[in-house]
């Protein structure tokens, strides 16, 4: 690995933890405006891709699922780049790992938000759209939606951050292995 090689990863790695920092800043309490800075706008407006083909995906097996499966999608997508990644030896694999945990963020904060409906969803549907809403009511655990967004939301954090220090290790461990080998 040459120096520019691990300056230029560096670098990639440093504005993955400028998001990383963004996410408590922006995407801990839910609120009605859901302002976000613009890097966070579009990693969220991605993950919301995903997350709606996820509803497509998984409407195939019932309601339940259905309602599951855009946040399942969401978190799924990177998990499955991270495996396959991983299989290819791709040191790419913490970078999946990273955004796996950024995707358990997003989604912390649309299960926080249950009990208080204070998102905007989109295409402005009524809140009778609120997934994790409609699923916490079903299962009569409302008033768990704020912990459990909690948990989902550390946990998240913590992942996230545990991509960027084994992606930031590997590659340092890279350059001083090439550099004794030169």
């Amino acid at each position: 690995m040459t120096k520019f090689n691990l300056y230029i990863s560096l670098i990639g790695y440093g504005i993955l933890l400028y998001i990383l920092i963004l996410l408590p800043l922006h995407l801990y309490t839910p609120t009605r405006s859901f302002d976000l800075p613009n890097l966070l706008w579009l990693t969220h407006l991605i993950l919301l891709y995903i997350h709606e083909a996820g509803h497509l995906i998984f409407s195939l097996f019932g309601r339940t699922i259905s309602i599951v499966g855009g946040s399942l999608n969401q978190i799924l997508a990177p998990a499955v780049w991270f495996v396959v990644a991983k299989r290819e030896q791709s040191s790419l694999s913490h970078v999946a790992v990273f955004f796996t945990g950024v995707s358990i963020v997003d989604v912390s904060i649309y299960v926080k938000d249950a009990g208080m409906l204070q998102l905007p969803l989109i295409g402005g549907l009524s809140k009778s759209h609120h997934d994790w809403a409609n699923l916490l009511n079903d299962w009569g655990m409302i008033e768990y939606g704020y912990t459990l967004g909690e948990v989902l939301f550390w946990a998240g954090m913590m992942l996230a951050l545990f991509g960027i220090y084994s992606g930031t290790k590997t590659i340092v461990d890279r350059f001083r292995i090439t550099s004794k080998e030169q």
